[in-house]
């Protein structure tokens, strides 16, 4: 199981805390219609990720990542991931996306 939480925000910026286990469709379309409907699509222009508390990631959650970050971009909005570790990170490195969701794409 997933949840996320608005840990701060600012003018144009949120911080988004991501908690639990990104894994599977279900979980992964939940964070997706969340992110998406109450950021990618309102006024900030940074949206980052805080994923230090994601235990677990599969390949559904990398790829719900890349494309929430593709929707970011497309919009002109930055989407980053910032606290990776563990098992999260090594997916990331494994995936060769980490570097593509650290710097915003």
């Amino acid at each position: 199981m997933v949840q996320s939480e608005t840990a701060r925000r600012g003018d144009d910026w949120v911080v988004v805390r991501v908690n639990g286990d990104l894994a599977g469709q279900l979980w992964t379309d939940a964070i997706r219609h969340t992110l998406r409907d109450h950021y990618v699509d309102d006024g900030v222009r940074c949206i980052r990720l805080d994923v230090r508390r994601l235990r677990f990631l599969d390949n559904f959650g990398v790829a719900t990542l890349v494309v929430l970050q593709r929707e970011s971009q497309q919009k002109g909005k930055r989407l980053l991931v910032e606290g990776s570790q563990g098992q999260v990170r090594d997916k990331l490195l494994m995936t060769g996306v980490l570097k593509l969701l650290e710097r915003g794409g």
